[in-house]
């Protein structure tokens, strides 16, 4: 099962995170895997390229561990951008995870 945790900071998205492999398939034959990992290296990407911040990302292959948060250091205007890649890859693991179920998890953390 993959695992996600989204953390939100004052209503903002700070960090996505995905760990495990969903088990729908072997390795390399993994459609919610490459789903999500998709997502997330495209977010990570898109960040960069975008919105021109350095995210901080975590990606381990071996554990399977993907991670990206934003840094703390950003504008008002970067961080209203940073929203609409976050809420856009927010929105793409959740429709994963309504037609895929029982192969991913996703838990929401909130802080002020």
């Amino acid at each position: 099962m993959i695992n996600i945790t989204i953390v939100q900071i004052k209503k903002n998205i700070t960090t996505i995170e995905a760990t495990g492999h969903s088990g729908y398939a072997e390795s390399g034959h993994d459609i919610v895997c490459a789903a999500v990992s998709t997502l997330l290296e495209n977010l990570i990407n898109s960040l960069t390229e975008i919105v021109k911040i350095k995210p901080n990302y975590i990606i381990d292959e071996s554990v399977p561990h993907l991670s990206v948060s934003l840094p703390k250091d950003i504008t008002e205007s970067q961080m209203k951008d940073c929203q609409i890649l976050m809420k856009s890859a927010e929105l793409g693991i959740k429709g994963v995870a309504d037609g895929y179920q029982k192969f991913i998890k996703i838990k929401e953390k909130q802080h002020d």
